[in-house]
């Protein structure tokens, strides 16, 4: 039995890494197994992201008070406020080193 050949334009012609018109399950595993990495690649890279947008809008809102536009009476709802949001964005911070220095060490 001959191996089925693809045709021009073919979905699965980017599967087929040697360009002999033949997609083998060795190509289609090597593929597969690029597609996670890619994956993974893009999930670090979002939470790498997630991680320094959560350091960049703790240090906003630490100086926040010290700007002029910011009355004394709205002073209190910023701190009141400040303990929650510092909280939460450390732990994002927290998890993210954590999670990194988790995978770094398998």
């Amino acid at each position: 039995m001959s191996p089925k050949r693809l045709q021009k334009g073919s979905q699965y012609e980017q599967f087929d890494l040697d360009q002999d018109g033949v997609v083998t399950d060795e190509e289609l595993q090597r593929s597969q197994t690029m597609l996670e990495l890619e994956l993974r690649e893009e999930k670090a890279e979002s939470q790498k992201l997630m991680a320094w947008v959560a350091v960049i809008s703790m240090m906003v809102y630490a100086l926040l008070p010290l700007l002029p536009f910011v009355s004394e009476s709205r002073l209190g709802t910023i701190a009141a406020l400040s303990d929650m949001l510092f909280l939460s964005q450390a732990s994002i911070v927290g998890l993210y080193f954590g999670a990194t220095a988790y995978m770094n060490k398998k």
